[in-house]
């Protein structure tokens, strides 16, 4: 039998030392990464591409679906689009079921059967750590200039949600900080386990705070706590030098709002700068994030009224392409966030969302998920993946 673990832990340890001590401490990735260079990206994709297909038999099919057209493959563009709903309709994973310690489920608007992003201890340590290199890179704290000494969660504690991918990063965050900061878990869950907020002890934590402060949540707990606010006539002033931390979309658990007037009703109702509003960009399919590109540890100040773009780690591209036909659109045009996540090494390195954008300089703007009626025209979403 071939063993097809080995080359992928060689391949998870080669990445591993891309980062330098420096880089796991403190940040400073931007510029100064090997895998920005595109041949390095292209050479580690293309062997991951390939390994993994010795190690999933589906994507292996996948692959040789591909190659009959274009031959061997010569670039990081040519792997095949994965598309999220494999994660439901397969065990899309390269981690032999005995070896499997944990799975992250995708939250989803229904309850429709979610997404399994299977994980093991090796590609926990794997996710962890480059979660936290990239993180640092935009947080206050990566560079040791915060005067925070707290970060609240608006989330339940990561025990009450084990399949949540989003709970294990504050987690995996809050344990990192555990010296230099305290963490706090504010959240609840419902008789139907859906994430809730405690709104009088939400209000009374935050409006007692007299240092700066990290708030991190989800854009529908952040509404849930901009409605309890409006209804009580209240409005909040965190410390100066506070940061909310916000990701992680509606998903149909509020009314939703577009990002700016989201982020003006945030900074009015919290007393806080709009430029303090730090965004990221993930999913439970996903093991890299993207941050907002013009906002770093350094918090440069956002220009009134623009857009939010959003950058990956240099471990990760992004292609936005049409769902029709697969071809990657220019600067401005729009189409669906198809990734290459060198970090996925035990799933899927080719993940295609369902999340659409406009491609910028340097990164994408987000605009929203696709509708139901584009998914079911989408032949990129209808793969013959069986």
């Amino acid at each position: 039998m071939k063993d097809t673990l080995s080359p992928l832990r060689a391949f998870q340890e080669r990445l591993l030392e891309t980062l330098n001590p420096e880089h796991r401490q403190q940040g400073h990735i931007l510029d100064q990464h090997c895998l920005w260079q595109d041949d390095a990206f292209n050479e580690a994709a293309l062997e991951l591409a390939f390994l993994q297909g010795q190690a999933n038999p589906h994507f292996g099919a996948l692959l040789d679906q591909n190659r009959s057209g274009h031959g061997s493959l010569a670039h990081w563009h040519q792997i095949p689009c994965v598309p999220t709903h494999v994660y439901k309709a397969f065990e899309w994973s390269c981690i032999p079921e005995a070896h499997r310690t944990s799975v992250f489920h995708s939250s989803g608007t229904t309850r429709r059967q979610t997404s399994r992003h299977w994980h093991s201890e090796l590609s926990l340590q794997l996710y962890e750590t480059l979660l936290l290199a990239w993180c640092r890179e935009h947080l206050p704290w990566g560079n040791g200039t915060s005067e925070s000494g707290a970060c609240i969660f608006l989330t339940p504690e990561p025990g009450r949600t084990p399949h949540s991918s989003l709970a294990h990063m504050f987690a995996t965050i809050s344990f990192a900080l555990k010296e230099k900061m305290t963490s706090r878990f504010l959240g609840d869950l419902s008789p139907t386990r859906q994430w809730t907020l405690p709104m009088e002890e939400t209000v009374r934590v935050l409006s007692g705070l007299d240092r700066p402060v990290h708030v991190f949540g989800t854009a529908f707990l952040f509404v849930h706590l901009l409605d309890y606010l409006s209804r009580e006539d209240r409005q909040l002033t965190l410390p100066a030098g506070s940061l909310l931390f916000e990701t992680g979309g509606y998903k149909g658990q509020s009314r939703e709002l577009s990002k700016q007037r989201f982020h003006e009703d945030l900074a009015t109702a919290l007393g806080i700068r709009r430029e303090r509003i730090l965004c990221e960009y993930g999913m439970s399919e996903l093991s890299s994030q993207a941050y907002d590109l013009e906002v770093h540890s350094s918090m440069h100040p956002e220009p009134a009224g623009r857009p939010r773009y959003f950058r990956f780690p240099p471990w990760a591209r992004v292609r936005v392409i049409s769902p029709e036909t697969g071809s990657e659109g220019g600067i401005g045009e729009t189409g669906m966030v198809h990734v290459i996540d060198l970090a996925n090494v035990w799933s899927s390195v080719s993940v295609l969302t369902e999340d659409i954008a406009v491609r910028q300089h340097g990164g994408f703007e987000l605009l929203g998920r696709l509708k139901a009626a584009e998914k079911r025209g989408c032949s990129l979403l209808s793969a013959d993946l069986a």
